[in-house]
């Protein structure tokens, strides 16, 4: 019988046999562990395979909506030209600021206080605030806050605020912003300033602009909410008359000063006489009813030599006096005539 401790005394044949047997267990092992590892690498192929063909069939798809996409970019492009002609350049914002005054004007409401700040660059566009005070009838203002929504530029209203004075007229404080479009400088200011990265930042989501088309002031025939407070300047007071209706849509001579007006003739139709004044480089016809300077000046009286009025002052107690006046016909060669007088 053969012993493992004997071994080296085993004849030939037997020797070779043990040999051989251990080569062969030894082979088969490493033949094992070389399958396990191409077994792994051909586990790993198939993930890959099965990774990369997923992409493919996902570019794929993505090039399908390739036309869509174009299509969308050139919508998406023509928004943008569209929302730039909104936005004026430096030359074009003394245009809109003219224009936004007017609006205040045409709705006979009195500019306090129009004062343009510093631009604020906000890329990519420049904001220009403009902080104003309005003092008329709700209604009125109401109006022209709807006339800024149909101006062919974007204005937006900031920091809003009405106030009820003692002379029952609003005062409305607000913060209107502009907008236009950088210059060179600016956009190289910018440019500057803003953070320089290796990649590219991903593009956002492009997705259509809802219709919004501005409403016209609809609220005209509703209940002055400020017309509930009681009045400041009550009749029954010694030396005080009724105060001015706030509700009452102030007019385009109303914005003007007595001083800058001048009577450059008369016309009569229909038996009545109605006075031409002069304010500025324009002529208004007024008859009696109507109201002129920034002091409630109601026409009394109109002749071919003159016109009289009365305007509403407030008075020391919180009430209101009044103050009669009267423009005389200017003669060429004259100066512009404007008496006040005051009413004991």
């Amino acid at each position: 019988m053969l012993s493992l401790k004997t071994a080296s005394l085993w004849p030939l044949p037997a020797r070779l046999a043990c040999a051989t047997l251990a080569g062969a267990l030894v082979a088969a092992l490493l033949h094992a562990a070389w399958l396990d590892g191409m077994m792994a690498a051909v586990q790993a192929a198939q993930g890959e395979e099965g990774r990369l063909r997923a992409e493919y069939l996902s570019a794929q798809a993505r090039a399908s909506l390739l036309p869509q996409w174009r299509a969308q970019q050139r919508r998406a492009g023509a928004e943008l030209a569209l929302l730039e002609q909104q936005l004026p350049d430096q030359q074009a914002m003394a245009v809109l600021l003219t224009d936004i005054n007017a609006a205040g004007q045409s709705r006979g409401l009195q500019f306090s206080l129009f004062k343009p700040g510093a631009a604020r660059p906000q890329a990519p566009y420049v904001a220009l605030p403009i902080a104003i005070q309005l003092r008329g009838g709700y209604h009125a203002m109401g109006a022209l806050l709807a006339d800024l929504a149909c101006l062919p530029r974007i204005v937006t209203v900031h920091e809003l605020a009405l106030t009820l004075g003692k002379d029952r007229l609003l005062t409305l404080d607000a913060v209107l912003q502009a907008y236009r479009l950088p210059d060179a400088a600016e956009r190289a200011a910018q440019a500057a300033l803003s953070p320089k990265t290796g990649t590219p930042a991903a593009a956002p989501a492009w997705r259509p602009l809802a219709a919004v088309a501005p409403h016209p002031y609809a609220a005209a025939a509703l209940a002055d909410p400020f017309d509930a407070l009681p009045a400041a300047g009550a009749p029954g007071q010694r030396g005080s008359v009724a105060g001015p209706d706030p509700r009452r849509v102030r007019e385009p001579l109303e914005s003007v000063a007595l001083p800058a007006i001048s009577m450059v003739g008369s016309v009569q139709k229909e038996g009545r006489l109605s006075a031409l004044l002069l304010a500025g480089q324009r002529v208004y016809r007024v008859a009696v009813g109507q109201y002129l300077g920034p002091d409630h000046g109601v026409v009394t009286d109109i002749s071919e030599q003159a016109l009289q009025y009365k305007e509403l002052l407030p008075d020391a107690g919180g009430g209101w006096r009044e103050r009669h006046g009267s423009l005389s016909l200017q003669k060429p060669g004259d100066a512009r005539a404007s008496a006040p007088e005051a009413t004991p």
